[in-house]
Formats: C-alpha cells, structure tokens, sequence
C-alpha cells in the first residue's frame, strides 16, 4: 500500500468542513428536540472563485470588434507599435 502526502489544499478543505460541522447552539437545540438538520457552508474562497467563474463566463473571450480593427490595419501598413506604451502596461501588471 501506498500512502502519498495529502496536498495542502484538501487538508485545508478537511480542516474547514470538521469546524464547519461543529453544531452551533441551534443544531443543538433542534437535535435536542429530535429534529434532525444538516448544514452545508461554502469557504470563502470557493465563494470567490464561483463568483469569478460567473463572471468570466458572462464575458465574450474574443473582441472580435477590436480583431478586425488590428487585422484591417496590418494589412494596409498603417498599425502603429508603441513600444512605450506596451512596456508600461506590462509594469503595471507585474507591480
């Protein structure tokens, strides 16, 4: 048998559901009463990254506008490089 180490990212998601599933004081006067409930709670980065995905999915991948836009300027020799510019948008995604 093969034991592997178990990633952080699931020992973290083990660790939030076991204190997640700790019965607050209402889980224990409805188990109290006989009544049973389960409760489920979403981690706060998985709360991010849904909403993250709602809004990628939401957008168009491809500007075809702004494609065309750039393809008709290349092919009549009038797209301009500014190599300025471009450095210091790549600055401002690395800072």
């Amino acid at each position: 048998m093969n034991i592997k180490t178990i990633p952080p990212y699931l020992t973290n998601a083990v660790q939030n559901s076991t204190s997640a599933g700790k019965p607050g004081a209402q889980e224990k006067a409805a188990v109290g009463n006989g009544v049973s409930s389960d409760r489920v709670q979403l981690s706060k980065d998985y709360q991010d990254l849904a909403q993250a995905q709602k809004t990628i999915t939401g957008t168009s991948e491809v500007r075809t506008e702004k494609v065309q836009q750039i393809k008709d300027q290349l092919e009549s020799g009038n797209y301009q490089i500014k190599p300025n510019e471009i450095a210091g948008k790549m600055l401002d995604e690395v800072i």
